[in-house]
């Protein structure tokens, strides 16, 4: 039968202890980080997903309520009529939707820019301003829905 040299027990068991030391904390490690991953994907999913789809509704209803108030005010003709509170709702939804968009992306930026044009021309006195008044209001519709999209898709793949 074969026997093992003497000498060797003690070389084999250096090995042996020296993977334990390295290869252990390494596997550990590994394992560590994909557990990280895992709950940073969990948080995305069960936290900032919900958050996300919360601002996504209340950007929609935002922009809803803006453009079907200008709109009812540019149909009825009564933009110069508005008493304080209804001209302060409309600001204070085109401020509340600048807050919520980010002014870093083109096509927020244009939303905004699209709601003052479309407010400010809700008051048309003449078909110069209505066609202002609709270019804008369509623009403001396409660029929530684009922006909503793409939200979405968001928060959707997390």
């Amino acid at each position: 039968m074969n026997q093992i040299d003497p000498n060797l027990i003690p070389v084999l068991s250096l090995i042996v202890a020296l993977l334990a030391v390295f290869v252990g904390p390494l596997i550990s490690w590994i394992i560590a980080k994909k557990q990280m991953e895992t709950t940073i994907r969990t948080v995305k999913q069960q936290v900032v997903g919900p958050m996300r789809q919360t601002w996504i509704n209340n950007l929609r209803a935002m922009i809803a309520e803006v453009t079907s108030n200008c709109l009812h005010y540019w149909q009825t003709g009564t933009y110069e009529d508005l008493e304080n509170e209804q001209y302060k709702r409309i600001t204070d939804i085109e401020h509340t939707i600048s807050l919520m968009i980010n002014p870093e992306e083109d096509d927020h930026i244009k939303l905004l820019k699209s709601i003052r044009k479309m407010a400010s021309a809700a008051g048309a006195s003449n078909r110069e301003e209505d066609k202002t008044f609709f270019s804008a209001y369509e623009d403001v519709i396409k660029l929530g829905r684009k922006i909503l999209k793409e939200e979405w898709k968001v928060v959707k793949e997390t």
